[in-house]
Protein backbone atom coordinates (compact mmCIF):
# COMPACT_ATOMS: atom_id res chain seq x y z
CA UNK A 1 0.00 0.00 0.00
CA UNK A 2 1.13 3.34 -0.90
CA UNK A 3 0.72 6.67 1.59
CA UNK A 4 2.01 9.81 2.64
CA UNK A 5 2.50 10.81 6.39
CA UNK A 6 4.76 13.36 8.39
CA UNK A 7 7.69 12.50 9.09
CA UNK A 8 9.13 10.95 12.64
CA UNK A 9 12.18 11.13 14.00
CA UNK A 10 12.05 7.26 13.45
CA UNK A 11 12.23 8.14 9.53
CA UNK A 12 14.87 10.01 9.79
CA UNK A 13 18.10 7.93 9.77
CA UNK A 14 16.10 6.16 6.66
CA UNK A 15 15.71 9.65 4.98
CA UNK A 16 19.69 10.49 5.32
CA UNK A 17 20.07 7.47 3.46
CA UNK A 18 17.79 7.95 0.26
CA UNK A 19 19.59 11.48 0.50
CA UNK A 20 22.69 9.98 -0.09
CA UNK A 21 21.53 8.15 -2.56
CA UNK A 22 20.13 11.22 -4.54
CA UNK A 23 23.43 12.86 -3.85
CA UNK A 24 25.62 10.19 -5.53
CA UNK A 25 23.44 10.11 -8.83
CA UNK A 26 23.12 14.42 -8.75
CA UNK A 27 24.48 17.56 -10.76
CA UNK A 28 25.66 17.81 -6.88
CA UNK A 29 27.93 14.88 -6.51
CA UNK A 30 31.69 15.73 -7.27
CA UNK A 31 30.51 19.47 -6.56
CA UNK A 32 29.41 18.90 -3.28
CA UNK A 33 30.56 16.29 -0.61
CA UNK A 34 27.88 14.42 1.12
CA UNK A 35 28.01 14.12 4.93
CA UNK A 36 25.26 11.81 6.62
CA UNK A 37 25.93 13.73 10.04
CA UNK A 38 24.91 17.02 8.24
CA UNK A 39 22.12 15.60 6.31
CA UNK A 40 20.70 14.37 9.90
CA UNK A 41 20.97 17.57 11.39
CA UNK A 42 19.33 19.48 8.51
CA UNK A 43 16.59 16.23 8.91
CA UNK A 44 16.00 16.97 12.98
CA UNK A 45 15.68 20.92 12.19
CA UNK A 46 13.41 19.94 9.09
CA UNK A 47 11.04 17.73 11.18
CA UNK A 48 11.47 19.97 14.66
CA UNK A 49 10.30 23.82 12.28
CA UNK A 50 6.89 24.76 11.71
CA UNK A 51 7.72 26.37 8.74
CA UNK A 52 9.34 23.58 6.57
CA UNK A 53 6.60 21.02 4.60
CA UNK A 54 8.31 17.23 5.73
CA UNK A 55 6.60 14.29 4.74
CA UNK A 56 7.66 10.93 3.67
CA UNK A 57 6.08 8.03 1.11
CA UNK A 58 5.80 4.40 2.07
CA UNK A 59 5.12 1.56 -0.07
CA UNK A 60 4.24 -1.46 1.65
CA UNK A 61 5.20 0.48 5.55
CA UNK A 62 8.83 1.20 3.98
CA UNK A 63 9.85 4.65 3.78
CA UNK A 64 11.15 4.70 0.02
CA UNK A 65 11.08 8.61 -0.63
CA UNK A 66 10.95 12.47 0.85
CA UNK A 67 9.75 15.45 -0.12
CA UNK A 68 10.99 19.08 2.28
CA UNK A 69 9.85 22.29 1.65
CA UNK A 70 10.34 25.52 3.46
CA UNK A 71 7.99 28.37 3.99
CA UNK A 72 8.93 32.18 4.09
CA UNK A 73 8.01 35.45 3.96
CA UNK A 74 8.66 37.25 0.32
CA UNK A 75 11.39 40.44 1.17
CA UNK A 76 9.23 43.28 0.57
CA UNK A 77 6.23 41.89 2.48
CA UNK A 78 6.88 40.36 5.53
CA UNK A 79 3.08 39.33 5.62
CA UNK A 80 2.99 37.41 2.27
CA UNK A 81 4.24 33.60 2.35
CA UNK A 82 5.82 32.05 -0.07
CA UNK A 83 7.16 27.96 -0.28
CA UNK A 84 9.86 26.71 -2.13
CA UNK A 85 10.90 22.55 -2.46
CA UNK A 86 14.13 21.86 -1.54
CA UNK A 87 14.83 18.47 -1.65
CA UNK A 88 12.59 15.67 -3.13
CA UNK A 89 13.28 12.41 -4.23
CA UNK A 90 12.13 8.43 -4.42
CA UNK A 91 14.43 5.81 -4.45
CA UNK A 92 14.80 5.34 -8.29
CA UNK A 93 12.38 1.69 -8.06
CA UNK A 94 9.91 3.46 -6.98
CA UNK A 95 9.13 6.45 -8.96
CA UNK A 96 6.24 7.69 -10.01
CA UNK A 97 3.87 9.92 -10.95
CA UNK A 98 1.44 8.73 -8.58
CA UNK A 99 4.03 9.13 -5.91
CA UNK A 100 4.98 12.46 -7.28
CA UNK A 101 1.23 13.46 -7.29
CA UNK A 102 0.69 12.23 -4.11
CA UNK A 103 3.65 14.42 -2.43
CA UNK A 104 2.30 17.65 -4.37
CA UNK A 105 -0.96 17.06 -3.50
CA UNK A 106 -0.14 17.16 0.24
CA UNK A 107 2.26 19.64 -0.06
CA UNK A 108 -0.04 22.20 -1.80
CA UNK A 109 -2.80 21.64 1.06
CA UNK A 110 -0.31 22.29 3.39
CA UNK A 111 0.37 25.25 1.98
CA UNK A 112 -3.12 26.56 1.45
CA UNK A 113 -3.56 25.39 5.38
CA UNK A 114 -0.75 27.64 6.19
CA UNK A 115 -1.58 30.50 3.72
CA UNK A 116 1.06 30.48 1.30
CA UNK A 117 0.87 32.77 -1.42
CA UNK A 118 2.60 31.07 -3.78
CA UNK A 119 4.78 27.47 -4.34
CA UNK A 120 7.78 27.44 -6.33
CA UNK A 121 9.21 23.73 -7.61
CA UNK A 122 12.80 24.02 -9.18
CA UNK A 123 13.48 20.50 -10.29
CA UNK A 124 17.44 20.67 -10.41
CA UNK A 125 18.44 16.92 -10.76
CA UNK A 126 17.00 13.61 -13.21
CA UNK A 127 15.24 16.39 -15.30
CA UNK A 128 17.02 16.74 -18.42
CA UNK A 129 16.17 13.86 -19.92
CA UNK A 130 12.49 13.90 -18.62
CA UNK A 131 11.87 17.68 -19.06
CA UNK A 132 8.83 17.59 -21.04
CA UNK A 133 7.42 14.79 -18.77
CA UNK A 134 8.32 17.36 -15.66
CA UNK A 135 6.68 20.58 -17.65
CA UNK A 136 3.43 18.70 -18.17
CA UNK A 137 2.86 16.97 -14.78
CA UNK A 138 3.60 20.48 -13.16
CA UNK A 139 1.48 22.35 -15.77
CA UNK A 140 -1.53 19.70 -15.15
CA UNK A 141 -0.66 20.97 -11.35
CA UNK A 142 -1.17 24.36 -11.99
CA UNK A 143 2.12 25.59 -11.71
CA UNK A 144 3.33 28.39 -14.24
CA UNK A 145 6.80 28.27 -16.19
CA UNK A 146 8.21 31.07 -14.11
CA UNK A 147 12.06 31.54 -15.06
CA UNK A 148 15.36 29.25 -15.43
CA UNK A 149 17.64 27.64 -12.99
CA UNK A 150 21.06 28.25 -14.31
CA UNK A 151 24.17 26.99 -11.88
CA UNK A 152 27.98 27.91 -11.84
CA UNK A 153 29.99 25.45 -10.33
CA UNK A 154 33.36 27.79 -8.50
CA UNK A 155 34.60 24.76 -6.44
CA UNK A 156 34.94 21.48 -7.77
CA UNK A 157 35.29 18.13 -4.93
CA UNK A 158 37.26 15.34 -5.23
Amino acid sequence: MLKTRPATTEDLQTCVYIAGVFHEGSQFSGVTTYKPDDAYEYAVFCQKNNNTFFHVVERDDEVVGFFIASRHTVPWNRRQWISEEELFFVLPEHQSARIALMLFKKWESWCRDTHVHHMLFNPTSFVDDNADRWDGFCQALGFEVGGKSYKKVLIHVD
